[in-house]
């Protein structure tokens, strides 16, 4: 809750027992200026990486320390150095999430809703031990050092206000198509490597489980404009219209927002020797052109994933604006980065993120988690923190007639 004078963060719990704390941030413009050092931070914590996988152990205490340190930074921009507030918050999160950092167990669910421009970093703040513990000697140490950050621990859910979260009955599952592939929509910057990785296993051990569109921009002329294939994700690239549209729809190319209006940042695509930079406010209007000539759409809308790899320079303070603009068109959901990602970050996230979702149709929630743990475990990379998930967890890959489990008989049927 902001007002003129100060901002208010209310946090509650469904365990019982454990009494909801508010607690008032340091001016009203906190949030704000905590996504700002997010940027700043996160930035630094990117350049002290040696490369994709920190490969000496030597270099984990010092990963894992800045990675603190950038959490810790945002604890005093959004409380200050207040002793009582911090361990009350600190013993709040004990309290309500006892068994989080318990990797043997179900990962709790947390919900983060906030309004746009002054949204709760919530992934990069180590509730449970703001307080840094003993140095770092090996990689499993790290693992559960980093498990006292929220987004290491847990199942956020992102509530991005005013915007709706596509739930219940129907919005909550993808369907797949002829031998059980998911039509999916493939758009990129081609002179990415990562992306170009990326493109190569959708192709490639994806293949048998998506049914790809694109890549988009395509060599072919006429080709459905970029808000065309937003707006009705039935649009195949030749004109056709597929039966069952894009479940989901997949961006592997540059972001920017360089500038203090959220409308103003932008999408950049380049393939087949067709490239186009689009503002958000372009999107918008091409959008709202299109909902009024058209019926209302009667089909459910695609997930939309964004990997802001390579050097599109995408800060976090204005990293809010992407998932705005999809959830306001009515799509289940939008995973995103909050900064723009290296290119081998992005591709090996994404192969980790795609092969829990779409092969072992792990619902999104636990696929994300899992996704950023598998880069602590396998690479030591921290990173998978900068993916943010605007939709509800529950949502899956629809099981075809072969993969649905069958009830065993009862001992007495014959």
């Amino acid at each position: 809750m902001t007002t003129r004078e100060a901002t208010t963060l209310d946090f509650t719990a469904r365990r019982p027992g454990v009494p909801p704390l508010s607690v008032t941030l340091v001016g009203s413009d906190a949030l704000t200026r905590a996504r700002h050092e997010l940027d700043r931070e996160l930035t630094r914590l990117k350049d002290d990486l040696p490369s994709l996988a920190v490969e000496d152990d030597k270099d984990l205490d010092r990963v894992f320390q800045r990675l603190h340190s950038l959490g810790r930074s945002l604890l005093f921009t959004l409380f200050g150095p207040r002793p009582t507030v911090l361990k009350g918050l600190q013993s709040f999160w004990r309290q309500a999430v006892p068994f989080a950092r318990n990797p043997a167990l179900p990962p709790p669910l947390v919900e983060c809703a906030g309004p746009g421009d002054s949204f709760l970093p919530l992934e990069f703040l180590p509730l449970s031990d703001i307080a840094p513990g003993p140095r770092i000697d090996n990689r499993a140490e790290f693992v559960t050092a980093c498990s006292t950050f929220a987004g290491f621990s847990c199942i956020v859910r992102r509530a991005l206000l005013p915007a709706p979260i596509r739930g219940g009955t129907g919005a909550t599952a993808l369907s797949t198509g002829p031998q059980g592939r998911l039509p999916a929509r493939f758009l990129y910057y081609e002179d990415l490597d990562g992306a170009m990785t990326e493109l190569a296993w959708f192709t490639g051990a994806a293949h048998a489980h998506v049914d790809l569109e694109g890549p988009y921009p395509h060599e072919a002329n006429g080709e459905p404009t970029l808000a065309e294939q937003i707006f009705d994700p039935r649009l195949l690239l030749d004109g056709a219209r597929r039966a069952l549209p894009d479940q989901l729809q997949h961006f592997a190319c540059h972001c920017y927002t360089r500038s203090d209006d959220p409308l103003a940042a932008e999408i950049e695509l380049s393939g087949a020797g067709h490239h186009s930079r689009t503002t958000l406010r372009t999107l918008g209007a091409d959008l709202v052109a299109l909902a009024v000539s058209h019926d209302e759409r009667d089909f459910e809308l695609p997930l939309v994933t964004m990997n802001a790899c390579g050097s599109g320079r995408m800060r976090a303070q204005d990293a809010p604006s992407f998932p705005y603009l999809f959830l306001m068109n009515g799509n289940r959901g939008f995973i995103g980065t909050e900064t723009e990602i290296p290119d081998d970050v992005a591709a090996a996230f994404s192969q980790a993120f795609y092969e829990r979702f779409l092969i072992r149709r792990i619902p999104l929630g636990r696929a994300l988690l899992e996704s950023r743990r598998h880069l602590l475990h396998t690479l030591g990379n921290p990173l998978g923190l900068s993916y943010a998930a605007y939709a509800d967890p529950d949502l899956h890959v629809r099981p075809t007639m072969e993969e649905q489990p069958c009830d065993p008989a009862r001992p007495d049927h014959p």
